[in-house]
């Protein structure tokens, strides 16, 4: 049987957001899966099985930084000839390179490289520097999306047999859903739509402060909700003070900051419609989960964004803010028309069954055992 491990320093975040998810929904079918002798390292510290278990029933890193104090304590790193004769899959950058006999990485974006603008000089350097080496040193490259690996093959020469497409995946609570679903019923709340991410410029939420400014009407029908944590650039900021400068009456715009994962689904789902105006991404997951919770999106043509739910996406130039209006204008049309209607928790269920996170986790396993 094949060992390999799965490193998962991504999983000591206190939030899971992005790359955290990604880790732990692959980590989650790795520790159960039985044809695979996978095991687990945070760089080269092996780590126990019941405990990784432990971070993804709590759905969070929160405290666990003690276990990585007792594993150095304990001396368990892994055996170098070990290491050797197994299969090491980096689902974020690697921090070590060639240590195990085949290497894998995921690769999510070529961001910092391809939209320098949109990050500060600290992470440029730091994403430029290790890129190279990380996929040079790799056997293997999955991407997260065409887009992504077309700009990886188009910057590294990567031939098609070396890397291959890892397709994220949407996996909802039942008890998450059913608490947004009770949110629903006999309340009637104030329209509002919802953008939901890391507050970052290439997020291009000042797109949306920009459209209210020149749409007073909309901005007095709907509310418009920012969901997601604070990110870098001091994006926030920024995007307060043109606020500011708009005209647009600061209450009609909330910023959440970070929420848990039963809270933005309930926003997603109580929301008239969203909007994801992002300039660049690697995947765009918040566009396939409003599509499997029977939410339009009004979405960015960028990127890879037209891959992920074009038919419950409507598309704009990010850069037109005349183009966004017209969007904004369809899917208000969508949403009046879709208002009366109910749906249930068999409906999300049956709508999520097609996208469930096995079609993440089912390429990595096959190239870890070998097979095409």
């Amino acid at each position: 049987m094949t060992r390999a491990y799965l490193e998962v320093g991504g999983l000591f975040e206190d939030n899971w957001t992005g790359i955290g998810a990604v880790i732990a929904s692959i980590a989650a079918r790795a520790i159960d899966d039985t044809s695979i002798d996978w095991r687990f390292c945070y760089e080269t510290l092996e780590l126990p099985r019941d405990r990784v278990r432990q971070l993804l029933d709590q759905r969070s890193g929160l405290g666990s930084l003690t276990l990585l104090a007792s594993r150095v304590w304990e001396a368990a790193e892994i055996d170098p000839s070990d290491a050797a004769g197994s299969v090491g899959i980096y689902p974020n950058i690697k921090p070590m390179r060639r240590f195990f006999g085949r290497e894998a990485s995921i690769i999510y974006d070529l961001s910092p490289i391809l939209t320098p603008e949109f990050h500060s000089p600290a992470n440029i350097g730091h994403f430029a520097n290790r890129i190279r080496g990380d996929i040079e040193t790799s056997d293997h490259v999955f991407c997260i999306s065409r887009a992504t690996r077309g700009d990886v093959q188009a910057y590294f020469g990567l031939p098609d047999d070396q890397v291959s497409i890892l397709e994220l995946g949407v996996a909802l609570d039942p008890a998450d859903v059913s608490a947004g679903l009770f949110g629903l019923s006999g309340v009637v709340a104030e329209p509002y739509v919802a953008i939901v991410g890391t507050l970052e410029p290439r997020k291009n939420g000042a797109l949306m402060l920009e459209f209210l400014a020149q749409n007073p009407r909309f901005a007095a029908a709907y509310r418009v909700v920012f969901i997601g944590r604070d990110g870098w650039l001091e994006e926030k900021e920024r995007l307060l003070a043109l606020l500011m400068k708009s005209g647009v009456d600061p209450s009609r715009v909330t910023f959440t900051g970070y929420v848990s994962e039963a809270e933005k689904l309930a926003l997603m789902m109580n929301s008239a419609f969203c909007v994801y105006p992002s300039r660049f991404e690697g995947y765009g997951l918040p566009v396939l989960e409003a599509a499997v919770l029977g939410k339009v999106t009004v979405c960015s043509n960028s990127s890879s964004l037209p891959e992920v739910a074009p038919e419950a996406s409507i598309f704009f130039d990010p850069l037109d803010v005349f183009e966004f209006a017209q969007a904004i204008r369809v899917a208000e049309l969508r949403a009046a028309q879709t208002r009366s209607s109910s749906q249930s928790l068999q409906d999300i269920t049956r709508r999520a069954a097609p996208f469930s996170w096995d079609r993440a986790y089912r390429p990595v396993a096959e190239w870890v055992k070998g097979q095409p």
